[in-house]
């Protein structure tokens, strides 16, 4: 993974391209999420997501909409094709939005850091030993992302704790 100061900006959108978007920074943590949640909205055993902060994308072209998905968890979608473009976690707010990397022009670029909620992952799938994984939620292990969750959170009436008790 780059580093936040070599970082490009990424591109993203939708599966009928009237949304556009553009990360301006790199994520806080690229990580498979193995949830049921997650598995649903991917279709498949995890969802690769990138954690950012909700104000470093940037909408290029389109409109996206709000969607209420189940167990509180808000996404953002394209209204044309309902897209899940990223999303937000009840207990985190609007402060940090999980992009799905496979909505990125380029998500090759991310590569997961580590593997959440592996209680829930699929039996036959072999995680690699050289990442770390939770049997719920972990906290990223980079120096850099305690402070910037904590400075996302703040002010947003959702207390960094809450990454913890997810």
């Amino acid at each position: 993974m780059n580093t936040e100061t070599s970082f490009v900006p990424l591109t993203g959108g939708c599966r009928c391209g009237s949304v556009r978007f553009r990360m301006e920074t790199a994520p806080i943590i690229t990580h498979c999420c193995h949830c049921r949640q997650c598995q649903k909205v991917s279709g498949s055993a995890f969802r690769v997501n990138a954690m950012i902060e909700t104000h470093h994308l940037t909408i290029l072209e389109g409109a996206p909409r709000l969607f209420q998905r189940a167990a509180s968890h808000e996404e953002m979608q394209c209204a044309a094709c309902g897209a899940a473009l990223w999303s937000y976690h009840p207990k985190l707010g609007k402060a940090l939005a999980f992009v799905g990397v496979g909505m990125l022009d380029e998500g090759e670029r991310l590569v997961p850091e580590a593997h959440y909620f592996t209680r829930s992952k699929h039996p036959w799938l072999i995680l690699p030993s050289d990442l770390p994984a939770f049997e719920s939620l972990g906290y990223p292990a980079k120096p850099e992302a305690g402070a910037r969750i904590t400075a996302a959170l703040a002010g947003s009436g959702h207390a960094p704790s809450a990454v913890a008790a997810r």
